[in-house]
């Protein structure tokens, strides 16, 4: 490339968030319950530990690369996104791209070689087996379709280090039509970035050897200052367009993930962009 967090939200939380959270419960409809977790709370900042080449890792970040508290992770460097991995929960807790067009228009075909992460030490990636007969599907962060230009990125891409445990019905639904409406506000905008993850409670149920599940998955997309965020619920979800039933504000997804997306300041957190309607509507 050239350019280159199972407790449901309390009361008491709702309350700490205020403003960040006004008008939340509607994002998902009709009244339901957020059935998002508690913040993380430990003290101490991410340690990255780089696997690849570092300098490439922070063309794939708009804004600097991301921080996470209260956990270690590892930045692994892909040839066209890379991801900040919690080693102790086995799954990535942010992937960023910068995604321009060229990059989805190739005719490199889906393989669907599932692998752990050849870069982690053993007992820190994730396994094939981890998955099996969980109910979950092996969910994309940094989605297989994103990377058409390039046999090595659609390789990469299937990296157990690119997955969460994903509800299916949510992942070929809901989650597939965002994906494609990134890749159209891509398309429209000539590129833009991406940041891609789950969120996680304090205590989050697992899967297999410690594959932590998500209660959530939020996706911001970054043109120039401005920001668009949607986090959707990792549950049953028919497929759907209407993604305002998600949106929210960056600040939000920090809150809810304890990452820190754009330590620069360079990126508008507070307000939710208005670019790409076609594709997400507002």
């Amino acid at each position: 490339m050239t350019r280159k967090r199972q407790a449901g939200l309390n009361q008491a939380t709702l309350s700490l968030l205020g403003l960040l959270l006004a008008g939340a419960a509607a994002l998902w409809g009709c009244g339901e319950d957020l059935n998002l977790p508690n913040l993380p709370t430990p003290p101490g900042e991410s340690v990255p530990g780089a696997y690849g080449d570092a300098g490439q890792c922070r063309d794939e970040w708009r804004g600097g690369i991301p921080t996470l508290t209260g956990n270690q992770t590892r930045l692994l460097c892909r040839q066209e996104y890379a991801a900040l991995y919690d080693p102790q929960h086995r799954v990535p807790r942010v992937v960023g791209e910068y995604l321009a067009p060229t990059e989805f228009s190739g005719d490199v075909q889906r393989q669907d070689d599932f692998a752990p992460d050849p870069d982690l030490p053993a007992g820190e990636s994730a396994e094939l087996n981890d998955y099996r007969r969980s109910g979950y599907d092996r969910g994309h962060m940094a989605p297989a379709a994103d990377f058409k230009s390039s046999p090595q990125a659609m390789r990469e891409s299937f990296y157990l280090s690119n997955m969460v445990p994903q509800n299916h019905d949510m992942n070929t639904g809901v989650w597939a039509a965002l994906e494609s409406a990134v890749r159209a506000c891509a398309k429209d905008r000539g590129g833009v970035f991406v940041l891609t993850g789950p969120v996680l409670g304090k205590k989050p149920a697992t899967i297999g050897g410690g594959v932590a599940v998500p209660d959530a998955l939020f996706k911001v997309i970054v043109s120039g200052k401005d920001a668009r965020a949607f986090v959707i619920p990792n549950k049953d979800q028919a497929s759907d367009t209407n993604f305002g039933r998600y949106e929210v504000t960056p600040q939000m997804v920090e809150g809810l993930t304890g990452l820190t997306l754009f330590p620069d300041g360079s990126v508008t957190l507070d307000q939710q962009g208005r670019f790409c309607r076609g594709s997400f509507g507002g």
